[in-house]
Order: C-alpha cells, then sequence, then structure tokens
C-alpha cells in the first residue's frame, strides 16, 4: 500500500508538473496533464494541438554546402514541391530581390539541391561568386499544389573545390525607430554571430554572438542622409537611411498609410502563406517613389488565427520580406490587429460550438509577444491592464503586455499614437471564457491615452496628431456588425475573469471620441483599416451616432473629425454597407489603396493611389 501511495503520489506531481498555470482573467479554463480545457458543465473540452509539420527556423537554417552547390533539408518530410533558385546582386540597384534562374529543383520529402557550379557559372554568375569565392542566393519554397510557402536566402562561401553555407541575414536590415538623432537597425541571422554596423566613421557592435540583432545608432545629424554598412562575417552590405528633422522644423513631407495585408485570392504571390506579397510590394515601392519618410501600418497583416507559434512565424517572416528590399531605407511601422491572433482553440463537436482565446503564457506565448518578437518598435506604452479595476488579482501580473503593440511616436511636427483594438482578443466564446471583444479599449489603455494627448497638446514642436487603430470607431462596409458599433448594441463589452465591463462597446467609444475630438485640439484624424476598402468619413456633431432607442448620455461633439479607413491592402473586399452615417462617406472605393498625407507646416493634404495601377483615387485637404 505504500509503495502504491507513493507512486500516486509521483504521477500528481507529475500531472502537477505538466498543469499550465491558467491566467486569473479567464474563467472556466483549466490544465491538467493533457493539455488546456474548457470545463463546460459535464465536460472538458481539450484546446486542439497546434499540429506543426515544420519548425520556421528550419526553412532559413537548412542549407549545406557540398562540391556541386548547395544542398537543403527543410526537415519536413510532407514537403514535395519545387524550389526555384537566383542569385542576388546587391550592387545591381537599390532594392536586392532575387532574379530566378531558368531552371529549378524538385523537393521530395522535405530534401533538394542547387547545383551551383553546374548551372549558375559562366555567363550566368552576375554576383562573380568564381571570382570573389562568395555570394548570395535566393530561393523560393513551393509545394506540389503550386502554393508558394516562403522565400529564402543563403550565403555561400567556394574554395578549394567546395561550397560552404555561410551566416546569412535572412531577415533586414530593416530601419526602426526613426528620429532626428538616429535609428534602430535590426536584422535576424541564420547563426549566432557578432555583427556591427558601420556609419560615419563608426562602428556599432553586438555585446555578444546572437541571432536577433537590434543594433542602435546614435550621434548623427538631423535631416541628413546616411550609409549604413551590415557586416555579418566575411559579407557587407550597405543600404542607407535618412533622418528624421529636428522636432517643430515644419519642413514639407509625405507619410503613407494602409492596413489589412493578409492573404488575398488569385493565387501566386497574393497568398505567400498569410501574406499578400504581391500588393504590399507594390505599396512598399509607391510609398518609396512618393518619398514618404516612413509607412504606418495597423492591423492585419497577416492570415493569423492560428494555434502554431511556427506557422504564425512564417507569416510574419513573408510580410517582412515583401516590403524588406524598401524597409532597407524607409520605416515600415506596424501597429495589432484581430488577425495577429494567436489562439487556443476549443471545438465543442458535442455542443456545436467553438471557442477560442488569446494563447498563454502571456508574457512569452501570446498574440502581444509573439507580435513583440517580429517588430521592433516604440516601448513607451501602457504596461498592461493589471491593477485596473477588472484586476482579480493586484499582487501578479494576469494580463498581456501592451509592450510595442501600444505606443507613440513623432516626426517633425507630427505625433503619430497607435492604439490596439484587439487587446486580449478572445475571437469566440467571451461569455464562457471571459476576454475581450474587437474594438473594445480597456481602461489603462483609456488613461494612458488621455496622458498622451495632454502632453503632445503642450508640446510646443507638435502640430498634428493622428490616432491610428485597426478597427473604425464608425464603420461602413464588412465589420457593421462588430467594430464599435455591433449593429448598434451597447451591450457588448470585455469580460474579465467573469466580471463585465461597465461600460458597453458603444459608449466606450464616445469615451475615445470625447478625448479625441473635444479634449484635443490638435487630432487631425483617425487612421483605420479593418474593413477591406478605403473612404474617408466626415464626423460631425449633426452626423446620426447611435441606434434610434439608445438609452445612455449621447455624446456632443465640439468640431469637425475625420476618419480616413484603409484597410485596402489586398485582404478580400468589402463593400459598402447602409449605416446611420452613410451620407458623410466619401468615395468608397475596393480598389487597392495606399494613403499618402503630405505634412506642410499647419497644411495637411491627403493623396489616394492604386499601388497597382497608380490610378489616383481621391484627393483633399484635411487642414490649410
Amino acid at each position: 500500500m505504500k509503495i502504491l501511495n507513493t507512486i500516486a503520489l509521483l504521477l500528481t506531481s507529475f500531472s502537477i508538473t505538466l498543469a499550465q498555470e491558467i491566467p486569473a482573467v479567464y474563467s472556466n479554463i483549466g490544465s491538467d496533464e493533457n493539455g488546456v480545457f474548457l470545463q463546460l458543465e459535464d465536460r472538458r473540452v481539450y484546446a486542439l494541438k497546434a499540429d506543426d509539420q515544420f519548425k520556421f527556423e528550419d526553412l532559413y537554417t537548412a542549407a549545406i554546402g557540398t562540391k556541386a552547390g548547395l544542398s537543403f533539408n527543410f526537415k519536413f518530410p510532407e514537403l514535395n514541391g519545387t524550389l526555384y533558385y537566383g542569385f542576388i546582386n546587391y550592387n545591381d540597384g537599390k532594392h536586392p530581390q532575387p532574379v530566378y534562374f531558368r531552371e529549378s529543383s524538385p523537393i521530395k520529402i522535405g530534401i533538394c539541391h542547387i547545383p551551383i557550379k553546374r548551372f549558375l557559372s559562366g555567363k550566368y554568375d552576375m554576383i562573380d561568386w568564381e571570382n570573389t569565392g562568395k555570394g548570395v542566393i535566393g530561393y523560393r519554397i513551393v509545394n506540389d499544389k503550386g502554393n508558394i510557402l516562403y522565400d529564402g536566402r543563403v550565403a555561400f562561401s567556394y574554395s578549394n573545390g567546395m561550397f560552404k553555407a555561410e551566416p546569412t541575414i535572412v531577415e533586414g536590415p530593416f530601419v526602426n525607430q526613426l528620429s532626428h538623432k538616429g535609428a534602430v537597425i535590426s536584422f535576424t541571422t541564420s547563426a549566432e554571430v557578432e555583427a556591427s554596423i558601420q556609419i560615419n566613421g563608426k562602428t556599432y557592435k553586438n555585446k555578444k554572438p546572437a541571432k536577433i540583432h537590434e543594433i542602435r545608432i546614435d550621434d548623427v545629424q538631423s535631416s541628413k542622409e546616411y550609409t549604413y554598412s551590415v557586416l555579418v562575417d566575411d559579407f557587407k552590405y550597405e543600404f542607407n537611411f535618412e533622418t528624421a528633422p529636428t522636432p517643430g522644423s515644419r519642413k514639407p513631407f509625405t507619410f503613407a498609410y494602409g492596413s489589412d495585408s493578409r492573404a488575398g485570392k488569385g493565387g501566386g504571390e497574393r497568398n505567400i502563406f498569410g501574406a499578400n506579397a504581391y500588393i504590399m510590394k507594390k505599396i512598399a515601392a509607391l510609398a518609396m517613389s512618393e518619398n514618404a519618410k516612413f509607412v504606418q501600418f495597423t492591423g492585419d497583416l497577416i492570415d493569423g488565427y492560428d494555434t502554431s507559434r511556427e506557422r504564425m512565424n512564417l507569416q510574419y517572416a513573408n510580410w517582412k520580406r515583401a516590403v524588406e528590399a524598401w524597409w532597407h531605407y524607409i520605416p515600415f511601422v506596424p501597429g495589432f490587429g484581430n488577425h495577429e491572433a494567436y489562439n487556443f482553440v476549443f471545438n465543442d463537436i458535442k455542443g456545436g460550438t467553438y471557442h477560442s482565446i488569446n494563447h498563454f503564457p502571456f508574457k512569452d506565448d501570446s498574440g502581444e509577444s509573439l507580435f513583440q518578437d517580429n517588430f521592433v518598435l516604440p516601448e513607451n506604452g501602457p504596461r498592461s491592464e493589471d491593477n485596473s479595476k477588472y484586476d482579480p488579482n493586484p499582487d501578479k501580473i494576469d494580463f498581456p503586455s501592451y509592450k510595442e503593440n501600444v505606443y507613440w511616436y513623432t516626426y517633425d511636427n507630427v505625433a503619430m499614437v497607435a492604439l490596439n483594438s484587439d487587446y486580449f482578443y478572445t475571437p469566440s466564446g467571451i461569455p464562457t471564457t471571459s476576454g475581450n471583444l474587437h474594438a473594445f479599449i480597456m481602461d489603462n489603455q483609456m488613461r494612458w491615452l488621455q496622458k498622451i494627448l495632454k502632453q503632445l497638446e503642450k508640446n510646443k514642436d507638435i502640430d498634428h496628431i493622428f490616432i491610428t487603430i485597426h478597427t473604425p470607431f464608425f464603420p461602413n462596409g464588412g465589420h457593421v456588425k462588430d467594430d464599435m458599433w455591433y449593429h448598434g448594441n451597447n451591450s457588448f463589452r470585455a469580460v474579465v475573469n467573469g466580471q463585465y465591463y461597465e461600460k458597453g462597446i458603444i459608449e466606450r467609444r464616445d469615451e475615445l471620441l470625447d478625448l479625441i475630438v473635444n479634449k484635443s485640439k490638435k487630432t487631425v484624424a483617425i487612421l483605420s483599416g479593418d474593413e477591406h476598402n478605403y473612404n474617408l468619413l466626415t464626423i460631425t456633431n449633426k452626423m446620426v451616432r447611435y441606434p434610434q432607442d439608445y438609452k445612455h448620455e449621447k455624446l456632443e461633439l465640439s468640431r469637425t473629425f475625420y476618419q480616413i479607413n484603409n484597410g485596402a491592402a489586398g485582404a478580400p473586399y468589402y463593400a459598402q454597407e447602409k449605416t446611420p452615417w452613410s451620407e458623410n462617406v466619401r468615395n468608397f472605393s475596393t480598389q487597392n489603396a495606399l494613403v499618402l498625407i503630405d505634412v506642410d507646416g499647419i497644411k495637411i493634404s491627403v493623396r489616394v493611389k492604386n499601388p497597382d495601377s497608380l490610378e489616383l483615387i481621391d484627393e483633399y485637404t484635411l487642414r490649410e
């Protein structure tokens, strides 16, 4: 009996070890040795497994050198298809991309080979590897159904009759956090290396070998273009960026705005495993050609809504790769949307219901943390919703972090404030599981916004403030059923550990409008997305903003305000729907679109162009 009791105790301890701690903000969620589960009245429904077929890292670290070229083992036995390949010539144009060769290689059970010596020498050696003994080759993985999975690259050397795969910059370099004092240059390498950046006669180095590199450049002058060189072992890559003007200079400049680039229909690059790379490349090229100083891109970069960290990282990589050749020079500043959702999913077949919650642990395995891992963004937002009125455990961190998904930054006399309306997002089943709904801004984020707007109102160098948020305050096509309207039903609200928020979605919308419109004179417009179309909404106090039977206090607006919606970066389109404010909508368009905002002192003009056809969709002045 004593032995049996000991075994039982050991088994219990083992179960406790395997069980995952559940954030106190959820209801009816538990964990045991079988995984995370949803507790219903009479049964447990376990979260679906990630069902990973591959590791993302294996897609960019697969190459080894041979006497003939490079062999790849993606460690993905289910993968059969084609590997397209071609050299990348970093000395032939500003935006280096692979030029695919006429031949390709078959992929069988995840294994393939590039015969560099046989096919890519002589008249096809356009990077001069035969003389220099090194080069970079790009490759594209296409499965046997014709779907593009990933665009990779590998640096290689050649000596003594042998090719060798070398440490490679597999993502970047990217210009981030641009200011009048410098920037942060980030990039990812295939192996841990001590990389460095040379600029303006100075070398900036890593503190230790790493794969993820974020190197801050400072000690430079404002409004000046600098060439920077990234050094990874024997490979050197040169690009440039221009520092921002001194705050308050009020020199004319342009910035660009868009959102919603998740996979589109039509095949090919319109869907490179979760991202519409075709339209994003067009957007990046148009922004650069219009001399945009930065591109704000707020939400739904990818398909998301996945249970797998590996697949989510691959989708993010494909989005970054689509705009990478232009991101070498100007910042692309992503914001958080609902399709950035990384979930636990509970499929209750017996009850015919489907529940989905934000993945946890929140600190390092949530939708928010995964977004943070993939981008380098300002870290000046609120901490989290901990210590709010609804915090179930004030002595412990219970909520996801706002780090790098709520933030603000400036460029000359413009401030951009990025909100997260899909924080702690529960895609389905809120009454049962608790969680935050699509488009609801929670209390601590509201208080932070109020503080930042007050700060910016007092800043003499800032004339204009833009609020960027994924969800429109007033939806017009595709999301009238939710966003900040829910067909006029104010009962929708966040739920934390079974406790409903006091304020409903429309009341919270009005609190936001009160801060942005009534209590701030510098705010110009809301830059939103979510709905896959472009339109301009002129918001006035006379505009109908409530359902007929609305019983709560109605907000009076002190001035005219604007909502520029541009969710037309490649996701499948939404047509216009009838709303109480439809007569205030200007130039609703389902064309792919990039919003270009021209700032000249106190004047702000807007141009909207189709990045595919270059057609002018709309043009107007917001301030003069």
